[in-house]
């Protein structure tokens, strides 16, 4: 059996990524060569209905379902950033996508990451267990690099994601509102929203209402208070905590993307996918994935609403995907 531990992941971009690849291995004519071990939090498939197990989200159950299914597995594929916490005799890879991980120890004096840098000093103690770490993009390889956990042979560039889901906009673009610009995300620090924000009001502070479509939930009450308040003054923002993004990006223009970090930017993808035009920072994480319609300094709130107000003004081109789906090959790899 080959072990697909994806314990701690339950949610945004890595629980896409972990129900498309549950997905892929089903459909494997190898698939019942799997077993997946689950986090209590993760909705899983419901394709999924044998090999499979769920456990308490806690390092002490994981060590201790390692203790007692050691030998019982192949080949282990780590899909959270943290290797096995035991050692084993068998090929074992472990896939970093967390980039705020990545920069803890450069950022160690930092408050605001002393709860990564420990979770870095957990992945640094249990390095030695993993073989090889997989990342999506060039940037991610750099960045582990960097940590000098491995070196570059031990570090495997095999980006996947779903091609399809976000494929099929009903709505062509030349019959979308012209003055319409969503970006899709949690309110996660890195995702720079309060940037996104500041454009908003000083759009509108120069006679500008564009509208802005965002998806802040419930973890970031002071984002959503602020949104009531720029509501208030007559700004055109609409927030809405649940939605799928579909009904975002198969509507508007335009995909207005803030971040200041990805290890992967699915949004920019998923935005291309839906026939969406993208204004996106001037950062390597958007140049991995994709060709941006119109780059901005994320830091500036002037430089995001010029290139709104650019975006309204011209015909800007359309986007393109520059990296490619890779899951064919990332399954091959551990059944082989």
């Amino acid at each position: 059996m080959i072990l697909i531990d994806a314990l701690f992941i339950n949610k945004g971009g890595g629980a896409k990524l972990l129900e498309y690849l549950i997905e892929k291995i089903l459909a494997h004519p190898k698939g019942s060569d799997f077993f997946f071990l689950l986090d209590p939090r993760f909705d899983k498939p419901a394709a999924l209905t044998k090999n499979f197990t769920v456990i308490p989200n806690k390092m002490a159950d994981r060590i201790k379902f390692y203790k007692e299914h050691k030998a019982d597995y192949s080949k282990v594929f780590c899909f959270a950033n943290t290797p096995p916490p035991v050692k084993l005799k068998v090929p074992v890879y472990t896939y970093s996508h967390n980039q705020k991980l990545l920069e803890a120890p450069k950022q160690k004096f930092n408050r605001s990451y002393w709860k990564l840098y420990l979770k870095y000093l957990v992945i640094k103690w249990y390095n030695n267990n993993t073989d090889y770490y997989i990342v999506q993009t060039p940037h991610m390889v750099e960045e582990l690099l960097s940590t000098g956990l491995k070196d570059a042979a031990h570090c495997l560039k095999i980006p996947f994601y779903d091609t399809e889901k976000y494929k099929g906009a009903t709505i062509p673009f030349d019959q979308r509102p012209v003055d319409e610009f969503a970006f899709v995300s949690t309110p996660s620090p890195q995702k720079n929203y309060p940037t996104l924000l500041d454009a908003w009001e000083h759009l509108h502070s120069l006679g500008h209402t564009p509208g802005l479509h965002v998806t802040i939930d419930n973890t970031a009450p002071h984002l959503l208070a602020r949104v009531d308040v720029m509501k208030a003054k007559g700004i055109r923002i609409h927030n809405y905590n649940c939605i799928d993004p579909r009904d975002l990006y198969f509507k508007y223009r335009y995909l207005v993307c803030p971040s200041v970090m990805e290890s992967f930017g699915m949004p920019l993808i998923e935005s291309v996918d839906s026939g969406m035009k993208v204004l996106a920072p001037d950062l390597p994480y958007v140049y991995d994935v994709i060709k941006p319609s119109l780059t901005f300094n994320p830091w500036d709130k002037t430089s995001i609403a010029d290139a709104v107000l650019t975006a309204i003004a011209k015909d800007l081109p359309f986007p393109e995907v520059v990296t490619k789906n890779e899951v064919n090959n990332l399954i091959k790899l551990l059944v082989d």
